[in-house]
């Protein structure tokens, strides 16, 4: 005989149908089956359907836990998905489901002036930092003991890179006087591998780059007579030096207007874009001089007091701004947009009329011809599209298709969806604006109530009431992608703003804060820029 723990294994068959007969002495099973017969009695506490055995009621429990397993795992999976995307728009949150409150602030090393409501500071995005330079607002402070006046930059006095999820200081760079740096922007939509920035006094300025963790190199600009120095898109400088003879002084009328007529001629411009880092040549273009941008040559000049002598001409006058892709140049007499590899984009088509332009991402360009036809252009400047009106460039979600755009027609109010083969999906003409292009809806305020719209077919699927919001000025719109956050401030410039928050499915009113300062979106995390400093809000 075998020892005990080498016997044979027993295997035991379970068969439907086949299980004890009640009859035969399994008193509970009996008991509960028959508890629906008995008069007055309600089914037994261990009562489950005649037939189904408990392997049956085991197999369906596990079948209806996996179930619920596998839905909630998908939304886990879609709500990472969904957030993770959002992180990579200048408009995305990762949640907007609770009213925001304070996680963290960074104070200015300069504090705006208490007049100074309207005070903005140009941020950039680099690597899932929030990045600070020197803002080029100034505000003059008063020394108690003399009555002079000095002018100071509000903000902060070097390059700062703040962690938007704690508020923590990631690296500082240091400046010197008059920085100009770039890309940056109001709004946290550009972003960039490559910070420049040009500093220095007049007689020695630097070339300064800046890498997203913080590493930085310098070179002299090796500025020529009559040259000037301004930081460009796509790790650039921009070099811009007038050409010919100089026109000599022109002086104001006896009014002390300056009007275009004042300035009849002019020098052209030559515009040079370098590698910021090495000084080497990418483009060159000359920009001729135009009467009708005369506008440019105003200027006044501050007094040793700080006050303003009043109004003069500068014939040589230019400044130049870079956007991410883009870099502006205006003076006296001088209006150009050049794009990355050097077009110049604001003579597509046929050059004729005068015209902005806007970046549309993914390469692509609108170029407004004064309201009447909006051409689409690549980097190039060639045309890839031709839209009657202006094209709008509403905040638009990061998973909403770009199947269908938005043109405000030049003969009315409200725009039109276009699709791509240019025919109209639908109209809307109450709306005074568009709050968000989301994946399903399109959000748009008329006036005393926001109304969503399905964004294929142009119906009404909601409407709220915004009477508290009918005398505000919206500044930010900001999702999570099924909230919007719309930021409304006065109309007269006055403190007391709000974030309004609204669910993109319902149009329900979730929740509404005070917001003094200006809310943007950095890595999906909200960020509030005060006249104080930093804020942030989770």
């Amino acid at each position: 005989m075998p020892r005990p723990d080498e016997q044979e294994s027993v295997v035991f068959d379970l068969v439907e149908g086949q299980g004890p007969d009640p009859a035969a002495g399994d008193a509970r099973v009996h008991v509960d089956e028959a508890a629906d017969d008995v008069p007055g009695r309600g089914p037994g506490r261990w009562s489950r359907p005649r037939g189904l055995s408990r392997r049956t009621w085991v197999v369906a429990a596990a079948v209806v836990t996996a179930a619920l397993l596998t839905v909630t795992a998908v939304d886990l999976v879609r709500d990472h998905r969904r957030a993770e995307l959002m992180r990579t728009s200048s408009i995305g949150l990762t949640s907007l489901a609770e009213p925001p409150t304070e996680t963290w602030t960074v104070p200015f090393d300069v504090l705006a002036g208490q007049g100074d409501v309207s005070f903005d500071q140009e941020v950039v995005t680099m690597g899932g930092l929030l990045v600070v330079p020197p803002s080029s607002a100034q505000h003059f402070w008063v020394d108690a003991s003399t009555g002079g006046t000095e002018p100071r930059p509000t903000g902060f006095e070097d390059v700062v890179a703040i962690e938007p999820g704690s508020g923590e200081v990631a690296w500082r760079v240091p400046l010197g006087e008059r920085p100009d740096c770039g890309p940056t922007g109001f709004d946290a939509s550009a972003s960039t591998d490559t910070l420049v920035c040009v500093h220095g006094p007049d007689d020695a300025r630097e070339v300064l780059v800046i890498a997203p963790d913080g590493t930085a190199r310098t070179r002299s600009a090796d500025l020529a007579t009559g040259e000037q120095l301004f930081a460009g898109p796509g790790g650039t400088v921009v070099r811009t030096v007038r050409t010919g003879e100089p026109v000599g002084t022109v002086e104001c009328d006896s009014s002390g207007e300056c009007p275009p007529e004042a300035v009849a001629a002019g020098r052209d411009l030559l515009v040079t874009a370098e590698d910021a880092g090495t000084g080497v040549e990418r483009w060159a273009s000359t920009v001729e001089f135009d009467q009708d941008f005369a506008y440019g040559c105003q200027a006044t000049y501050p007094s040793d007091t700080g006050s303003d002598t009043g109004p003069a001409i500068d014939p040589d006058a230019v400044t130049a701004r870079a956007a991410v892709e883009l870099v502006y140049v205006d003076g006296c007499g001088v209006s150009a947009t050049f794009s990355l590899p050097g077009a110049r984009l604001d003579q597509a088509g046929d050059g004729t009329t005068p015209r902005w332009v806007d970046e549309l991402g993914s390469g692509r360009y609108a170029v407004d011809r004064s309201g009447m036809t909006t051409l689409v252009v690549d980097a190039a400047g060639e045309v890839v599209r031709t839209l009657d009106g202006s094209l709008r460039t509403d905040p638009s979600a990061p998973d909403a298709p770009d199947d269908i755009v938005f043109v405000t027609r030049p003969s009315g109010s409200g725009f039109e969806a276009v699709r791509e083969d240019g025919s109209v999906a639908w109209t809307e003409r109450s709306a005074r604006d568009a709050l968000l292009v989301g994946r399903d809806v399109v959000v748009v305020d008329r006036g005393n109530r926001l109304v969503g719209l399905d964004r294929t077919t142009g119906a009404e699927l909601w409407t709220a009431g915004a009477e508290d919001l009918a005398t505000m000025a919206r500044l930010r719109t900001l999702t999570d992608g099924e909230t919007v956050a719309a930021q409304y401030v006065p109309n007269d410039g006055a403190e007391g703003g709000m974030l309004v928050a609204l669910d993109l499915a319902t149009g329900e009113r979730l929740w509404d804060v005070p917001m003094a300062g200006r809310a943007i979106a950095v890595d999906g995390h909200l960020v509030e820029i005060t006249r104080e400093g930093l804020r942030g809000l989770g």
